[in-house]
């Protein structure tokens, strides 16, 4: 187990792939931001993968994107995968933050696997409910209610989403913990300012490596395959 950047690590995956993006809009307000930004995934695997395919339940969202971007893109409901008329194996799917908002992810797991052959990677990324910041809240009595994304509805440690998974017939591939986003943020930096946070970032890896706490880290980047696939 060690850090990676969550967006960098999906890329990298997906280099020279077909992929099925799950949940891919990334919040109905927040998608043409990203996109002026330069920082909407969806837009970026666009760039390096073979194929790219989205699926989201923001209707409205997905006719707007289809027109003015072109993308292959779909509305559907990923707990309700088999009623959508789409028939492709993918070499990647990617589950980007999206298995916590999920009522039903069990559903959503079965459903994916048709879209899967036997070398597919699933990839799930979900936040850390060890991270330092909401241990801190809960000790100091600061409910859930007051800080928790309203659109969350469970929580995901490693050893869950890895019996969640086994439980569906998947298997793990590797897991490994994301402190952010993308390393862009530190090459946007001064020279100065990029050497301390890189030498930070080393320091405190190095301390919660030694200590085995996953508290520095934002969320889990876990990547499964079909049991008995490879």
């Amino acid at each position: 187990m060690h850090k990676v950047y969550r967006k960098d690590e999906i890329i990298r995956l997906s280099t020279n792939k077909n992929v099925l993006h799950l949940g891919f809009i990334q919040h109905s307000h927040l998608w043409k931001t990203k996109i002026e930004q330069n920082d909407w995934l969806h837009s970026d695997l666009i760039k390096v993968a073979n194929q790219v395919v989205g699926i989201d339940y923001l209707c409205e969202e997905v006719t707007e994107i289809k027109e003015e971007l072109c993308c292959n893109v779909y509305c559907a409901d990923v707990m309700y995968l088999d009623r959508l008329k789409l028939n492709e194996k993918y070499d990647v799917i990617v589950c980007g933050e999206l298995i916590e908002h999920i009522e039903n992810p069990g559903l959503m797991l079965d459903g994916i696997k048709r879209f899967m052959h036997e070398k597919s990677i699933l990839i799930i990324t979900t936040p850390n409910p060890w991270r330092k910041l909401w241990v801190h809240n809960m000790y100091s009595v600061i409910l859930e209610e007051k800080w928790l994304n309203k659109e969350h509805v469970s929580w995901y440690s490693y050893q869950t989403l890895k019996q969640m998974l086994e439980r569906k017939g998947y298997t793990e591939v590797n897991y490994q913990y994301y402190s952010s986003e993308s390393s862009q943020y530190i090459e946007k930096k001064n020279i100065i300012i990029k050497a301390f946070i890189k030498i930070k970032d080393a320091l405190l890896d190095r301390y919660y490596e030694k200590k085995g706490s996953v508290q520095n880290y934002q969320g889990l980047f876990f990547v499964a395959m079909i049991e008995g696939g490879g």
